[in-house]
């Protein structure tokens, strides 16, 4: 599935945390790893998650190949339980 929308592309599914926030775009999810310390973004799931948003958001890539990886990185930090 290819993209034109940026960072405003919907995810293939949304994401509901364990505190209830819904991540619904590439921009949302963008959002939370920012706000997230430098030690949590320098991890290789979150490092691996946000190459393949950016090149979803920013070069027309695959937007389901970035929704699993965001999950993953969430299922390792204990902030998402898989449906």
């Amino acid at each position: 599935m290819k993209t034109t929308s940026g960072w405003s592309a919907k995810l293939t599914r949304s994401i509901v945390l364990k505190d209830g926030t819904r991540l619904v775009t590439l921009g949302e999810v963008r959002a939370f790893i920012l706000k997230e310390p430098k030690h949590i973004q320098e991890r290789g799931s979150w490092q691996h998650a946000a190459e393949l948003m950016i090149l979803a958001a920013e070069r027309g890539g695959s937007i389901e190949a970035a929704t699993a990886p965001i999950e993953d990185a969430l299922f390792l930090e204990a902030r998402y339980v898989r449906p």
